[in-house]
């Protein structure tokens, strides 16, 4: 698993992760090649805030990807979405 650390971002650290799957039986169209998962955390503040909220974001229609930095991009990227659509909201 990789993790990276970045902001703050209109207030917000971002804290990207990257985890190494194998394929289930749902990916057998994908000839079992291990793919990873992305996920993200935000904290307001200060990255080590213990006020982290949990919320889904829509990752539009990735859900797998090919290697470590495709996940950990595309999760942040999902990340700074989802806060500006916070801050627009307010």
């Amino acid at each position: 698993m990789s993790e990276r650390v970045s902001g703050p971002y209109r207030g917000y650290y971002i804290s990207a992760s990257a985890r190494l799957t194998q394929p289930g039986e749902s990916f057998a169209n994908q000839g079992n090649t291990p793919v990873y998962v992305g996920s993200v955390s935000l904290a307001q503040g200060d990255p080590d805030n213990v006020h982290r909220f949990e919320t889904l974001i829509d990752l539009g229609t990735e859900e797998h990807f090919a290697t470590e930095d495709d996940a950990l991009a595309h999760v942040e990227q999902a990340a700074r979405q989802h806060i500006d659509k916070i801050l627009q909201n307010r």
